[in-house]
């Protein structure tokens, strides 16, 4: 009788750990990328915020995806300039709650990048899933770290 509460146990416990599991499997972003393959990215060397965003305001949100995706870009060697800059980005999302509800989950999140001249589109990259936007969870960071690692392509 003994040794079948220890399996039930056990069996509790890992049945536990697989839902564990699931669930943060479901939470992961998924990451996407698109780019234009004629588009030359030799000369690109700056960058600049564009006007505007797509969906709903959110400075904070703003704030924080343009301040991780900095520390990206500079990495990358791309500097970051308000006067005639090569490139200008671009950033979209979705709240998990709605388009127009504030919220600290994100289920998509998207950069683009298009030339400076012309604003022709050179690349984008998403993620989808659920993001957490909250100051003390990482994920808004990973998120835009995820976009931006295939930028540019080729590299």
């Amino acid at each position: 009788m003994h040794g079948l509460k220890s399996i039930a146990r056990f069996g509790s416990i890992i049945a536990v750990l697989l839902a564990a599991g699931v669930l943060l499997a479901g939470c992961a972003a998924t990451f996407n990328h698109s780019f234009d393959p004629a588009a030359s990215y030799t000369g690109l060397k700056s960058y600049g915020w564009a006007a505007g965003v797509t969906g709903p305001t959110q400075d904070l949100v703003v704030k924080n995806v343009q301040y991780h995706a900095d520390q990206v870009l500079e990495k990358k060697g791309f500097r970051k300039t308000a006067e005639n800059p090569d490139m200008l980005v671009t950033i979209g999302y979705e709240n998990e709650i709605g388009v127009n509800q504030y919220g600290y989950q994100l289920r998509m999140l998207t950069l683009a990048i298009q030339k400076a001249d012309g604003k022709q589109a050179i690349w984008r990259g998403t993620a989808t899933g659920s993001i957490s936007t909250d100051a003390a969870s990482g994920d808004l960071k990973s998120a835009v770290e995820g976009i931006l690692k295939s930028f540019p392509p080729g590299k």
